[in-house]
């Protein structure tokens, strides 16, 4: 058997409450000291002004049309990761907040102006950090709410064991907003004197903010390993939307998958570093998941969120950073804040900074709707000078192709047989998706409160199951949304915007993460199975399929992959302007059953790649894509190639159309977006709907159908990162 290729750490930064850098991270480790104030990057009122939180110093950033807060954490510590060295082959970033702290500002001032609003997406703190350290490859953003970077590093791990990189940054950020202060106040869930994990007497969180990043690489090239990531475990508690199964059910499951995935038994663990937020429910159920996977006989343990705060996406970066200073320096971090331990617990934490041999470490991030992931880190191996150095070639293969077990779509015009018929006459399927085709995907009870977009995932993903015939739950969960829950975003800000930021709805603040459709999904199926939000602006389906089809490379057996997004009124506008305006205003999305081809009768879908466009290249980002792909595949095997265009491109795209075209000539080339709807993750849509046509013979994306002899479809998306993704019979 070959070995699995290993990721080694070869670079951290990081950047929390009380520390700039990872320098001054291990000093307060050393000597712990609790930075918890009021916030002053917003304004707060009434009781909520005297509640404490984690707030990084030095980042007092309020102007809407500044830079947001996000964005500035992300590139300080990305920078410290990557020192003076070359850009990374590609970045994998979770994050929940994005740029919202600026729209908060900027909705509160009433602006209407799509420019205030620019860097409102989640991603686009990861394509800020692209730019800026010239980074072409893939660049992934994750939004899993607190388990975001941990899931993160993971799906980076992934992508250097597959071979389609080498150098990967990974990590996550998230800065302090209303949203996240007030809805984890709304829930009750905010300390009033600092977070105190494990103790008899927590009250609950501190919410934080910063950022942490990792550099993986598979094979360094003469930079010191810092240490090795040995394994990575995820699960889904499919319990409920908020509160962890109260038993650690699903934490303990991820546990036991990262510790299969690095090949140890629990004992050769030497230190846990646990999520321990400080609230009763989530400190109780993780205590119990700990005794689930070790036994009687635990390793020393603390959580590190009593002297950093709840870093929410960026906290499983940090807390890696942590991690590797604690097998690096041989410290076993203290459990801060806490004073009595809850004996109830039966858990014995570290009390004081402590001197000990550490060589592997089990580190703990779990999230809103059951969202689990953990990671297992080792020393740096004492061979260090025999591990293969150089510059690698670039991959020759390609991810395996997944055969499309069922198929499900959402438009204007209903399900897929509809769509298909509409588009069979000729006829746009562009508009929003009537109520009465999503409406009953559920039972009425398990829906009532829930709004738009994860009632368009429930449908989607309940059509595709039964297209498939399956019954049982899938093995792996990935969803897409650029712009995730809206609705309940709106709802959530405006009350609090009416009340003086006194009240607003706790469940318009759970529904409002970006992940929340995909764990309503999880909670309705009973699927335990690794959990993936990608929240990539128009690239966020093919990166759910991506991060599938890394799994399944590895012998994971099925798995549902779907993207949606929902129409607001009020700030799609504002958010994606090209994109919810006019005559092709959209919303919906697609779903897709897959599993390894296992050659039966079928459609199969393969991700090929996402490339950006470089300085140095004059051509667009897809032509140097489709460049790039030449070498593995040849371009004139399709029958057509269909583009995603986004309005937003303008004349841009005109030109890199010409140059499509000659490129690929004589394959033809048509858009689609004109007749499928401008909505972010419309490329769904298409590859569904692409599926079908494989199978029947013609594409009916044009005035005409387009015959499909070669029974194969290339589909790309345009934009500043462009993606490929095939679909044949």
């Amino acid at each position: 058997m070959i070995p699995r290729p290993r990721v080694f750490v070869t670079g951290l930064g990081a950047i929390c409450a009380g520390a700039g850098s990872v320098v001054e991270l291990r000093r307060l480790l050393l000597a712990p000291k609790r930075s918890f104030q009021p916030p002053t990057v917003f304004s707060t009122a009434g009781a909520s002004a005297a509640l404490p939180v984690a707030q990084v110093s030095g980042f007092d950033v309020t102007l809407p049309d500044a830079l947001p807060r996000t964005h500035r954490l992300a590139l300080q510590a990305a920078q410290e990761a990557l020192a003076a060295g070359p850009a990374p082959d590609a970045i994998v970033l979770g994050t929940t907040t994005g740029g919202i702290l600026t729209t908060e500002f900027a909705l509160q001032a009433g602006s209407t102006s799509p420019h205030a609003y620019r860097f409102h997406g989640l991603h686009t703190v990861a394509e800020h950090l692209a730019t800026s350290l010239g980074v072409r490859g893939p660049v992934l953003t994750i939004s899993t709410a607190c388990s975001s970077a941990a899931v993160a590093i993971s799906v980076a791990a992934a992508l250097l064991r597959s071979g389609h990189a080498r150098r990967v940054l990974a990590g996550g950020a998230d800065s302090l907003c209303r949203l996240t202060f007030h809805g984890f106040r709304e829930l009750q869930l905010v300390a009033p004197q600092g977070s105190a994990p494990l103790d008899a007497q927590r009250a609950g969180m501190t919410v934080g903010e910063g950022a942490g990043f990792l550099l993986l690489e598979s094979a360094p090239n003469r930079r010191a390993i810092v240490a090795e990531i040995l394994g990575t475990g995820m699960s889904c508690d499919a319990y409920h939307a908020t509160s962890p199964h109260p038993e650690g059910t699903g934490a303990a499951l991820a546990m036991r998958r990262a510790l299969q995935d690095a090949g140890l038994d629990p004992s050769a663990i030497d230190y846990v570093n646990l999520h321990g937020t400080g609230t009763v429910d989530n400190d109780a159920a993780e205590a119990r998941a700990i005794k689930q996977v070790f036994g009687s006989r635990l390793p020393a343990l603390s959580s590190t969120k009593g002297l950093t705060g709840h870093a929410l996406a960026a906290a499983g970066a940090i807390e890696a950073v942590v991690s590797i200073i604690a097998i690096s320096d041989g410290l076993l971090p203290a459990n801060t804040g806490m004073q009595v331990v809850d004996e109830k617990l039966e858990l014995h934490p570290v009390r004081e900074p402590t001197r000990a041999q550490v060589d592997s470490v089990l580190s703990n991030s779990f999230g809103f709707g059951g969202n689990n992931a953990c990671l297992v880190l080792g020393k740096a191996p004492a061979e260090q000078a025999s591990i293969e150095v150089g510059t690698s070639p670039p991959p020759t293969d390609l991810l395996p192709p997944l055969r499309v077990a069922g198929a499900a779509c959402l438009t204007a015009r209903g399900a897929l047989a509809e769509t298909w018929k509409a588009l069979l006459a000729g006829e746009s399927v562009a508009g929003f998706v009537p109520d009465a085709v999503f409406s009953k995907a559920a039972p009425a009870a398990f829906i009532r409160r829930l709004k738009r977009l994860p009632r368009l995932m429930l449908a989607l993903a309940q059509t595709a199951l039964h297209a498939s015939g399956r019954t049982s739950p899938p093995d792996l969960l990935a969803t897409g949304t650029a712009w995730g829950p809206l609705a309940e975003t709106q709802d959530f800000l405006r009350k609090l915007f009416e009340t003086g930021d006194q009240f607003s709805s706790p469940m318009d603040f759970i529904g409002s993460v970006h992940n929340a459709p995909a764990g309503q999904v999880a909670l309705l199926l009973g699927a335990q199975a690794p959990n993936w939000t990608c929240s990539s602006g128009d690239r966020s389906f093919e990166q759910a399929l991506l991060c599938v089809s890394l799994a399944m490379a590895e012998g994971a057996p099925s798995a549902l992959v779907m993207a949606a997004e929902a129409h607001q009124a009020h700030l799609s506008p504002l958010f994606d302007p090209a994109a919810a305006t006019g005559p092709l205003a959209s919303d919906g999305g697609a779903a897709l059953v897959l599993l390894p081809d296992d050659g039966a009768p079928g459609a199969r879908v393969r991700w090929l790649g996402e490339n950006g466009k470089g300085e140095d290249c004059g051509d667009g980002a897809a032509v140097a894509l489709c460049t790039q792909l030449a070498a593995r595949v040849p371009l004139d095997c399709y029958d057509a190639v269909a583009l995603s265009v986004p309005a937003a491109m303008g004349a841009d795209a005109d030109r890199e159309l010409l140059r499509l075209a000659e490129v690929l000539h004589p394959c033809p080339v048509l858009a689609y977006r004109d007749r499928l709807g401008q909505h972010a993750s419309v490329s769904a849509t298409a590859t569904a709907l692409a599926a079908r046509a494989v199978l029947e013979g013609a594409l009916p994306f044009g005035q005409a159908p387009i015959p499909l002899r070669r029974k194969r479809v290339l589909l790309l998306l345009l934009a500043r990162h462009a993606t490929a993704v095939e679909v044949f019979a």
